[in-house]
């Protein structure tokens, strides 16, 4: 899905969708806060994770910095984790499991959310139209698209991302802890950005899913895809 972006065709749409997927990732993050203030972490209130204020729990390497970059390479920025959950202090381990899912939920929520306008039964856009669509469908597409890459993304079981850590528990505590070093999750995150920064076919699992669960919904994968185009490379 990478396509070139120029730096000169910054336009009013491409910042809206910027400024709601910072949005975006403050519910990812937030839904990782309160889940886990469920499951008996009270520090994350102390640390103000339970709300929506991006100063709180936007991380300015992970959260702004590389997925600013990557778009501007082309690539698909992607949400990074920026809240710390004390874990001893969740009611078990099943709780840990929860928190881990809470963010990857929240942005297939918002997919949903952003995807319903353009649902062919509501009859607010046609899908099959020719004509040029309006600016917010473009936007609604591209916020739709960008949330449910990001519920794939974060599902990877590759540290630091919630997929591993719903697998973590599985491992050996040796294991865990050689994985939880800063060092290796920044390589693996490094590993993981050049992937589907220089190989297209990585995108390919992300497109097939997208398909099938646009095609179970009824709702029209190709207008979406090209609202996200629009939007993010006025293409």
């Amino acid at each position: 899905m990478a396509t070139s972006f120029d730096t000169d065709r910054f336009t009013p749409l491409l910042f809206a969708v910027l400024l709601a997927w910072i949005l975006s990732v403050c519910v990812h993050e937030f839904a990782h806060a309160l889940v886990a203030y469920l499951g008996g972490d009270r520090s994350v209130r102390e640390r103000g994770y339970l709300t929506l204020d991006p100063t709180r729990f936007i991380d300015p390497v992970f959260s702004l910095l590389i997925p600013t970059i990557v778009l501007l390479m082309g690539g698909v920025p992607l949400p990074g984790g920026a809240v710390r959950i004390d874990e001893s202090a969740l009611k078990s381990r099943k709780w840990g499991l929860y928190v881990s899912a809470a963010g990857p939920a929240s942005n297939f929520i918002l997919f949903l959310l952003f995807s319903l306008p353009l649902h062919p039964l509501l009859g607010l856009v046609d899908p099959y139209s020719l004509a040029e669509h309006p600016t917010w469908v473009s936007f609604f597409s591209a916020m739709a698209v960008l949330n449910f890459i990001a519920t794939l993304f974060n599902l990877i079981p590759v540290p630091p991302l919630d997929g591993y850590r719903l697998i973590e528990h599985q491992l050996s505590e040796e294991m865990q802890w050689r994985l939880r070093q800063p060092g290796t999750s920044m390589m693996a995150f490094g590993v993981l950005f050049l992937l589907f920064a220089t190989v297209d076919e990585a995108w390919v699992p992300f497109i097939y899913m997208l398909d099938v669960i646009t095609s179970t919904l009824g709702l029209p994968a190709d207008l979406m895809l090209r609202g996200y185009t629009t939007a993010l490379y006025n293409a």
